[in-house]
């Protein structure tokens, strides 16, 4: 398949925008270079609702944080491990918190869940998920370290340096039978959940896990057109499927 040049005249040509949770789907151990090349290509694509609340939890976990700094001074008792933090930073949009790798010419954005600058000003970047965590199925785990990685990699770029940790915090729903006997759980408004929090440091490792990732997407944005799915994928099944059932041909099929 035909690639595009990184370079012309030793300059870099411009790459694409991508964000630190895509860039993490490069790290899987079997990424589908079409699926990829169809994310990088096609910006609105159907299908791609997220769950509302799991959105409305994430701003909420922010602001349970963000209100505990503005009244005690301090991180929340949960987030103790992470060191002695100072000063809530407000997380940047991501159309603020980005920046661009030379090498590729790629733009990497994004938009942190919580930074913290601690008394020996350094920083500490998380990233809260509403999930459980279990060693034993680490899951989606390359994925995030990736995107804590590249958090850290723009922060530091953009000033908010250095990057000293890097932590990943699961918010695990308390939703076992005997919690739930508990009778002020229930009001006349409701009733009301908790969530335990259980903090997972992430290895900090930018200039090991970031180059080729960044340089696979790079190549697969030049590419002509899209390659072949990987076998098995059943995204790229979907599209299939859903060409055929609209009397189409299947999207970059050829080998």
């Amino acid at each position: 398949m035909a690639q595009e040049k990184l370079w012309v005249d030793d300059e870099v040509k411009a790459g694409p925008t991508i964000s630190a949770t895509e860039l993490g789907t490069y790290a899987r151990a079997r990424l589908c270079s079409r699926c990829a090349w169809i994310r990088l290509h096609i910006k609105n694509l159907p299908y791609q609702s997220f769950p509302g609340i799991f959105s409305s939890i994430d701003r909420y976990n922010k602001l349970i944080v963000h209100n505990h700094f503005d009244r005690e001074g301090h991180a929340p008792p949960w987030l103790a491990e992470l060191g002695e933090s100072g000063v809530y930073i407000d997380p940047p949009h991501w159309s603020q918190f980005k920046t661009l790798d030379e090498e590729t010419g790629i733009t990497v954005r994004g938009e942190a869940d919580g930074i913290f600058k601690m008394f020996d000003d350094s920083y500490v970047i998380v990233d809260y998920k509403t999930s459980r965590y279990d060693p034993e199925r680490p899951g989606m785990y390359s994925n995030y370290e990736v995107q804590l990685n590249a958090y850290a990699f723009i922060a530091e770029r953009l000033g908010l340096s250095p990057v000293s940790k890097l932590a990943l915090v699961y918010m695990e729903p308390v939703t076992d039978k005997e919690t739930a006997q508990e009778p002020d759980l229930v009001d006349s408004k409701g009733f009301t959940m908790g969530f335990h929090a259980r903090v997972v440091p992430v290895q900090l490792r930018q200039a090991q896990l970031l180059p080729p990732l960044l340089r696979k997407a790079r190549s697969i944005w030049g590419m002509d057109s899209p390659p072949k799915g990987a076998k098995d994928c059943k995204d790229c099944a979907a599209v299939v499927g859903l060409l055929e059932g609209l009397g189409g041909s299947a999207l970059g099929q050829k080998g």
